[in-house]
């Protein structure tokens, strides 16, 4: 055995627990995020009220996490819109000026990105959405052409290493500010009247509402008469 063999035989298993480690890291701050984006939106859509917020909370799972984001994203058009001016471009930088290692990733998240803004320009003839988004990556192409010890540009760099926590930041901004539900508006009609709302979840003999005063309401199926 050779001393390159030896060195690359006690060199695996540092490795091997590097890899197990940020595995581990990436695993559990996957997992903080989806609690802190779904504690958010429950309070959101409650209007901050503590015990509304306890009543929400019982129609979801943890399992409805990826039904209640697009939701949001789909409730939330205007302020998704205002985010993805600054968040496209950061992702962009990020993916041709960061770190390498990270490029794939920024390059998937760009595309979704892309993606969203292309569908809400579209479906809201929202044009100033791309004019803005290409602005802010210009001024960022400018800023990465300032000296390497301007203050600017090394705040600017450091934002870039970090994109994934800004955009993931950014996300859970939406999730606190966004007090529209995840699920669409509704004019149920019952035997006593109509109430306009949200359909959190249809149990067995009764559904769950929210009103637009953020109001929490059981309604037994028996009384409704419709829902449009």
């Amino acid at each position: 055995m050779t001393a390159g063999d030896a060195t690359e035989t006690t060199e695996t298993p540092e490795h091997s627990g590097r890899t197990a480690h940020r595995a581990w890291s990436a695993g559990v701050s996957s997992t903080m995020w989806v609690f802190a984006f779904l504690i958010l939106r429950i309070f959101a859509v409650s209007g901050y009220s503590w015990d509304t917020a306890f009543l929400v909370s019982t129609t979801i799972s943890l399992n409805d996490g990826l039904a209640i984001l697009f939701g949001s994203l789909m409730a939330g058009h205007l302020l998704v819109a205002l985010l993805l001016v600054f968040v496209l471009p950061l992702l962009v930088a990020a993916l041709l000026w960061g770190p390498r290692d990270r490029r794939l990733v920024m390059g998937l998240a760009a595309t979704v990105s892309l993606v969203i803004l292309v569908t809400i320009t579209a479906s809201f003839h929202s044009w100033w959405l791309p004019v803005a988004a290409s602005a802010v990556l210009v001024s960022f192409s400018l800023i990465r052409r300032l000296p390497p010890d301007h203050r600017l540009r090394r705040v600017w760099f450091a934002v870039v290493v970090r994109a994934s926590a800004v955009a993931g930041a950014a996300v859970l901004v939406l999730a606190a500010f966004l007090q529209t539900p995840w699920v669409p508006h509704e004019v149920i009609g019952t035997t006593d009247g109509t109430i306009t709302g949200y359909v959190l979840s249809v149990d067995s003999g009764y559904l769950n509402v929210l009103t637009d005063d953020h109001v929490f309401v059981i309604l037994l199926s028996s009384d409704v008469t419709s829902r449009k």
